[in-house]
């Protein structure tokens, strides 16, 4: 409850001598897997089964005459012999991925240090993504005399990261989807060499992908430098200080480039644009801690500590933009349509944190602390909250009743509770101001109108937002057993977080617009869990290993809003259902998924008739959606919103891993697996391979749609316009998250020191070689990309898939040497 994290720096050793390290690795990186789309024969066949045999054959793009033309002009290649496969296109197979390190560091019994230098590079699985670091560490001691030591750490990296500049909501994995196949990619004729899609000619609009990732630059560079300085000042052997100062400035230049460009369809740009975007933030932090450490009357053990720290940090945004009326002059000189703006915000947080832990005999264990902290964020008379903590342990394997019990070897009894508050800069510097927007207004003024100039508050505050603070119970056992050769960790804790912040919507009538919100203490929740971990050790013979196992279950309910009645909606898109699809209410799960449960297809006109009325376009083959919502939980026969319901969620019922390393003579070798269980993902993406709301191309499962010939499927009739809604938000894109994965893989091989210095001449102290990989296996039913999906968008979108990367699968070539 409320532990301490401890963060610890690399030091030199204080033997005499210098020692240098290398650690080099080059690996190569690959999706994990790839989703099957319709090619350009499979989609003529769906654009006629979709749109209707008559409709098709009016189509521009798809008549003889025009799909058996050339793609562009000087070529013989037509569109109907054009397969281009988007996944293929978009995706790196085989990027690149390399890292090198070297370090030197020594000591004597005055002073040690610690220096590194390391370059790291990455070329993404997709198109336009990479990362590019080079950083620079210095860490040093010195002990200037029995009194005062003197420390600093220093670190610095410069990074240049390639991104897609490609906007709005829409990720560039739902253009691979909805690409037409019979297109190209590139087109020689064309302003910029890319080809786009002519919705004139069969209505399908998306972006070519390769040219949203390509047809400009967009890179940011950073340079960061985080340090610190401290001094300890040892009054005796139970009495010390330590003053430190801390700085972290981060500077972040982001350049976006597009160009003038016309890829013959619906993506164009008449001008050049240049954004230019820099980023600071400077974080200063003092601290000063004073301890108190001793042993009195022989086995009493006191620590008492005291704190003060406070952090203050300033962010400063400034942005410049215009355009260029030719693609030779790419900066801002000469540009026009020229604007800029700066925004700069702060913010300081103040603690006093003090804490006291005894023990006796190392058998009874006791601390308590508590800390009081002061935010600026929030509004006066909310900016400060104190934060209590405490825990006791029983350490009952050294009581003299367990002398006779030699097959354990640790047992101990815990349990501690403790208050936290999360961090209010997470909503904003400035929640509870209201910020005026100036000069974006026309306004009336004697008869006329006038503007735009006219100045208006643009959002509404909070002026009683308060800390979110979470208050946990843990109660622990730990276990040993034959000299700690099996160990054994069980754990139970419950969670209760009050004044839960979430942006509440403001509804478009207070005069905001629409897509506002305002950051509310507006729910609560608990989480109740239990963690066990088994570990069994072998530390004797030529094969030494380790292996261990975690399982852990949590459960999770709101438990509060700031009305009984009160629900928060959110992720919808017009794109994935045009409805909302998560859900918070007082009872449930947080953002569970919300909408119709799917109860088949009507097989025929009698059944339509027999069924609920859902709309006025139901036909055989379309979903039938189960009626819930009359009187007292009974049928009604008709489907309306009031019969969606909760349908799942994203949280796993358990998660557990499982983990093995093994030295055996020169040879040694790590395992980790890590899975979910019992969780839901809705899949957004399925939405577009199956939805089958326009013509766009999808995936290969709209082939086995439901005809009266083809009854025994899941896929709907495939209809222009879904007069039904079979897309929306229901069951049947809900899937199960549920996966075991093999995250990590290594097998190495270290030359015996020996024979190593033998043949060196005593310059090569130590020399691994080992093969490594990441997501090397992945056990899953879940038919998208990843199951690990995580939230792409706003607050309460967890376990959407809206088309998030994939992890990449690694493998790794490495050295790490001694000198």
């Amino acid at each position: 409850s409320s532990g301490v994290i401890i963060i610890t720096t690399k030091k030199g050793k204080r033997d005499g001598r210098v020692s240098v390290s290398l650690d080099s690795y080059v690996g190569m990186q690959s999706p994990y897997k790839k989703i099957k789309l319709l090619n350009t024969d499979q989609y003529i066949q769906y654009a006629k089964a979709l749109l209707g045999p008559v409709n098709f054959a009016q189509v521009e793009r798809f008549k003889p005459a025009n799909f058996n033309a050339s793609i562009y002009a000087g070529t013989t290649q037509t569109y109907a012999q054009t397969n281009t496969d988007w996944q293929d296109e978009y995706f790196v197979d085989n990027a690149v991925m390399t890292q090198h390190n070297i370090s030197v560091s020594g000591g004597n019994d005055k002073s040690r240090f610690y220096t590194s230098a390391g370059y790291f590079k990455q070329d993404g699985i997709a198109q336009a993504l990479s990362y590019e670091r080079g950083n620079f560490r210095v860490n040093s001691e010195h002990t200037i005399s029995k009194v005062f030591t003197f420390g600093e750490n220093l670190y610095t990296a410069f990074g240049d990261q390639g991104f897609e500049g490609t906007g709005g909501n829409r990720s560039p994995l739902t253009n691979v989807i909805r690409m037409q196949p019979y297109l190209p990619v590139h087109d020689p004729t064309t302003l910029g060499g890319f080809r786009g899609p002519q919705n004139s000619f069969d209505g399908s609009d998306p972006t070519n992908p390769v040219e949203g990732a390509l047809i400009g630059s967009n890179h940011i560079k950073t340079l960061k430098i985080l340090g610190t300085a401290y001094i300890d000042v040892n009054f005796t052997s139970w009495l010390k200080f330590r003053s430190t100062f801390g700085a972290d400035y981060s500077n972040a230049y982001q350049q976006q480039y597009l160009p003038i460009y016309n890829d013959g369809g619906t993506s164009s740009a008449a001008t050049a644009t240049i954004t230019n975007q820099r980023q600071i933030y400077t974080t200063l932090l003092y601290t000063q801690q004073l301890t108190f450490d001793k042993t009195i009357y022989g086995e009493h053990h006191i620590n008492v500590t005291a704190v003060y720290e406070q952090q203050g940090q300033q962010y400063t945004n400034e942005t410049a933009k215009g355009s260029q009326s030719t693609n030779a002059v790419k900066t801002l000189n000469g540009a026009t349509n020229v604007s800029a703006n700066q925004r700069i915000e702060e913010n300081l947080i103040k603690s006093y944190v003090g804490r006291v832990t005894y023990d006796y005999a190392g058998k009874y264990l006791l601390s308590a602390s508590i800390r009081r902290d002061g935010l600026s964020v929030f509004a006066p008379g909310h900016k400060t909250h104190v934060f209590p903590a405490a825990s006791v342990g029983w350490k009952i394997d050294k009581e003299d009743f367990m002398a006779n019990h030699k097959g354990i070897s640790e047992m101990k009894l815990r349990a501690g509770y403790g208050e936290t508050g999360i961090n209010g800069v997470l909503i904003g510097n400035y929640p509870y101001q209201v910020p005026v927007q100036a000069n974006q207004s026309d306004y009336p003024f004697n008869g006329t109108i006038n503007g735009p100039n006219g100045s208006f508050y643009n959002k509404l505050g909070n002026p009683n937002l308060e800390w979110e603070v979470t208050k946990q119970l843990n109660f622990g056992l730990d276990m040993g057993f034959l000299r700690n050769k099996i160990t054994l960790t069980a754990e139970y804790f419950r969670r209760k977080t009050d004044n839960l912040i979430i942006n509440v919507p403001i509804p478009p009538s207070f005069g905001f617009g629409s897509g506002g919100n305002v950051p509310t203490n507006a729910a609560g929740m608990t989480n109740n869990g239990v963690e066990l971990q088994l570990g069994y050790h072998k530390t004797s013979g030529e094969l030494k290993w380790d292996a261990g196992a975690l399982f852990s279950a949590i459960r999770n309910k709101v438990t509060s809003l700031n009305a009984a009645t009160a629900s928060f909606v959110a992720g919808a898109d017009a794109d994935f259902g045009n409805g909302d699809i998560t859900n918070t209410v007082i009872g449930q799960p947080i953002q569970s998924f919300y909408g119709y449960i799917v109860d088949g297809i009507f097989q025929s006109a009698a059944e339509v008739a027999a069924g609920p009325t859902q709309s006025g376009g139901t036909a055989p083959g379309d979903i039938r959606f189960k009626d819930i919502s009359g009187p007292n939980g009974k049928p009604d026969g008709k489907i309306t919103a009031d019969d969606r319901t909760f349908i799942g969620s994203y949280l796993p019922k358990f998660t557990y891993s499982f983990n093995y390393s093994a030295n055996y003579k020169n040879f040694d070798v790590s395992i980790f697996f890590q899975g979910v269980s019992g969780n839901k993902i809705f899949n957004a993406e399925r939405v577009i391979t199956e939805g089958m709301i326009r013509l766009f191309n999808s995936g290969t499962a709209v082939l086995n749609a439901w005809t009266p010939t083809n009854t025994n499927t899941d896929i709907p009739r495939t209809v222009s316009g879904d007069p039904n809604n079979n897309a929306r938000v229901s069951t049947r894109f809900i899937e199960n998250g549920s996966y075991l994965r093999l995250k990590n893989f290594m097998i190495g091989y270290t030359f015996g020191s020996s024979k190593l210095q033998s043949w060196t001449k005593g310059a090569v102290q130590r020399f691994r070689i080992y093969v490594s990989s990441q997501n090397l296996l992945t056990f899953t039913k879940y038919k998208g990309w990843d199951p690990e999906v995580g939230s792409r968008r706003t607050t309460l979108t967890n376990g959407i898939d809206y088309g998030q990367y994939p992890s990449p699968r690694t493998v790794q070539l490495g050295i790490q040497v001694g000198f």
